[in-house]
């Protein structure tokens, strides 16, 4: 049995990696720019059409024969003043969009007056943020979040401030500059 390993094992193997997909190589193409166009010499005037001869019968004798027409060449276009107006600048047409859309507001502010300024104090969407946010207020917060401030007042006259502190634990009111010494007071808050 080794005898048999080594013999297979000394034989030379082709190199594969049996992770590649095997498959044809890659054959990479590359893009060439179209070849000008040849340019195609126009003939300056048109030849005739060959007309193959009618043949002649006897007129009647009661009825002449029209007149051979000649046919003439129109005669040649006398240059006029041509004038080449110039394309109007990026400016020009972003003020002429301007006027434009001013002259479409006031005509739709004429047509809907009431339609012009709404008052967008009482939306749905604003009553349903003060809602989430009366009610995120009213619950007290968790033992792992922190506690919320509130100023309750201040007295301007005292030069004192209140407070109230929302914890996990409770609600209690801080009121401070209260005392005589301006001293900070801790107590219940008022209901």
């Amino acid at each position: 049995m080794g005898l048999a390993y080594v013999v297979l094992q000394s034989r030379p193997r082709l190199a594969t990696n049996e992770n590649l997909p095997q498959g044809p190589a890659i054959a990479w193409l590359r893009h060439t720019a179209p070849a000008p166009p040849k340019p195609v010499a126009l003939p300056s005037a048109k030849p005739a059409p060959a007309r193959l001869p009618r043949p002649r019968m006897p007129a009647p004798v009661s009825r002449p024969l029209p007149a051979p027409s000649i046919e003439q060449a129109p005669a040649p276009a006398t240059p006029a003043a041509i004038t080449v107006v110039a394309p109007p600048s990026a400016a020009d047409i972003l003020a002429q969009a301007k006027r434009d859309v001013g002259k479409i507001d006031r005509d739709l502010r004429k047509q809907f007056p009431q339609r012009g300024e709404q008052k967008l104090d009482d939306t749905g969407f604003k009553r349903m943020q003060q809602g989430f946010a009366e009610a995120y207020a009213a619950v007290p917060p968790k033992w792992y979040e922190a506690s919320k401030i509130e100023e309750m007042g201040s007295n301007a006259s005292k030069g004192s401030h209140t407070y109230k502190i929302t914890s996990a634990l409770g609600t209690l009111c801080v009121t401070t500059g209260a005392g005589r010494n301006g001293e900070t007071m801790i107590g219940n808050c008022p209901k």
